[in-house]
């Protein structure tokens, strides 16, 4: 799967200001939506439906627009990532 900014993936692999950032933000190491994405979701709901549908495609992989890729376990990762939004 390619995501382009519905979630982040930040890791050691970036400089040590984006690492801060990241970490800041409480995405680093995570493949997660920014605290500035879940401030700004008013419509929770929908947000729910749209990722229990993706949660039905079978993907195993994600290819970042913002971070590293995740090459395996990206499923549960997002999962664990969006759990606020789909709980």
């Amino acid at each position: 799967m390619i995501l382009t900014d519905t979630a982040f993936h930040f890791d050691g692999n970036f400089t040590f200001k984006t690492q801060l950032a990241a970490r800041l933000l409480g995405i680093y190491g995570k493949l997660a939506p920014s605290f500035l994405e879940k401030l700004a979701s008013k419509e929770t709901q929908k947000v729910k439906q749209s990722f229990q549908k993706v949660f039905e495609w079978d993907f195993d992989k994600v290819i970042m627009a913002h971070g590293s890729i995740v090459e395996t376990g990206a499923k549960a990762k997002l999962k664990q990532g969006y759990k606020q939004f789909v709980a």
